[in-house]
């Protein structure tokens, strides 16, 4: 194992894969533990009730935001990473994933508006809900596949650092007694407004990015090549955010902050270990042209990935306990046991992200939508009664459940890249 690992480490061609690991991992790095500074605080100050409702309407903007980002973190990052050299290429899809995704952002405001004044769980914390639908049109306008497909990582490390940087000194300033919980998701929103306009603009005038206005029958083009990928992401998003809220519906808003202790933990964790994927996707998608060729590259990474999250999983079982009582203090088992039952899920779930980026590159679209579509069938059949059984710990137990499902589905369509033979 340490030979691969030199090899890959002093492999000229690696070399720039290694920068943009380090830069994304570093992201991962500010992105989730400079939370975990500022979570213990927030719950100190206004309580897991309170911590439970600006979860909740995070879980629902989380949702709009992966609906916003359609099929652009795979396909555009692709287009990026193929035609990185055309100019004229680059600022056609530029313009086109801004003008398809602030369309959708159109659509999605309407039925923000539609659910916040009747539905009355939206309408009696609308303040909330409001400030945090602020952060959905921050991510539209921060061309984060733009910077994954010119291999430019380091940028998203910068402005996400700048970003997370603002937003916890903003809470330690100005969160200081229970009631302060609905500028909480303000905060956070003007943050990441301040930061992804400047990387918006920066992005336009460091690359020379000119201005085309797309066509409409390009925009339509972009929304039916993209919409299999997309129904995955939705059918993904019914088994984890969706969750959540329906965890929310089901239970209240305590036991939402109660799950949300240690889904943050873990989500911090995972997040981290799957900056593998974001960095491994677009080196393999120099390969496309050769098919061969990118499967061999596809087994090592995937045997290597495999190795790390087994490594991973196991220490986040051992330390949760430990972690949970040191960030929060005593009197949180609960959030501890759903931990534990979240590290096992590390085993499987971030190899389902692995593979929907191996068969998007093989165009293999309907197979990604046809797999996330089962998952998503099994989730909607169990999930209330998980919940209603087991409550947060349900939601926990489902996540292993379709974790392990989603990667057995992959495997039987991916036999090419499992192998046990280490080849340069």
């Amino acid at each position: 194992m340490i030979d691969k690992i030199k090899y890959f480490m002093f492999n000229e061609k690696y070399q720039k894969m290694i920068s943009n690991f380090s830069y994304l991992t570093l992201i991962n790095i500010v992105n989730k533990l400079l939370p975990l500074i500022v979570i213990p605080y927030i719950v100190h100050v206004i309580g897991v009730g309170k911590f439970g409702i600006i979860t909740f309407a995070w879980a629902l903007i989380s949702f709009f935001i992966l609906v916003t980002q359609y099929s652009f973190l795979l396909t555009a990052t692709k287009y990026i990473s193929q035609y990185r050299d055309d100019i004229i290429k680059i600022s056609q899809h530029f313009w086109l994933v801004l003008s398809v995704r602030f369309i959708i952002f159109l659509l999605i405001l309407i039925v923000f508006i539609f659910l916040l004044f009747t539905v009355e769980r939206f309408y009696t914390q609308k303040e909330v809900f409001l400030f945090t639908f602020l952060a959905l049109f921050a991510d539209i306008i921060m061309p984060l596949w733009f910077f994954r497909g010119i291999e430019e990582m380091k940028y998203i490390a910068i402005f996400n650092i700048i970003a997370k940087i603002v937003y916890t000194f903003s809470i330690f300033l100005f969160i200081t007694q229970e009631t302060d919980y609905v500028w909480i998701p303000l905060l956070n929103s003007l943050a990441l407004l301040m930061v992804n306009f400047y990387a918006l603009y920066f992005s336009i005038s460091r690359f020379k990015i000119q201005f085309i206005l797309p066509t409409w029958d390009e925009i339509k083009n972009t929304f039916i090549e993209g919409k299999d990928i997309f129904l995955s992401n939705m059918s993904v998003a019914l088994y984890t955010t969706v969750n959540i809220i329906l965890l929310g519906f089901l239970t209240n808003y305590t036991i939402v902050g109660i799950y949300s202790l240690a889904e943050s933990l873990f989500s911090a964790y995972n997040g981290i270990i799957k900056t593998y994927t974001m960095v491994v996707y677009p080196h393999l998608a120099k390969y496309t042209n050769s098919l061969e060729t990118m499967y061999t590259q596809a087994r090592k990474f995937f045997l290597l990935y495999l190795s790390i999250l087994t490594i991973g999983a196991i220490f986040l079982f051992l330390i949760s306990g430990f972690v949970i009582r040191l960030l929060y203090g005593e009197g949180h088992d609960t959030s501890i046991e759903i931990l534990r039952i979240l590290a096992f899920s590390l085993l499987f779930e971030p190899l389902g992200g692995f593979f929907t980026a191996y068969l998007s590159l093989k165009s293999e679209y309907k197979v990604i939508r046809s797999i996330t579509f089962k998952t998503m069938l099994l989730n909607l059949v169990l999930v209330v009664p998980m919940i209603l059984l087991f409550e947060a710990k349900g939601t926990a137990y489902l996540f292993i459940l379709l974790s392990l499902v989603q990667v057995y589905l992959n495997l039987k369509h991916n036999r090419e890249i499992i192998s046990f033979r280490w080849s340069k």
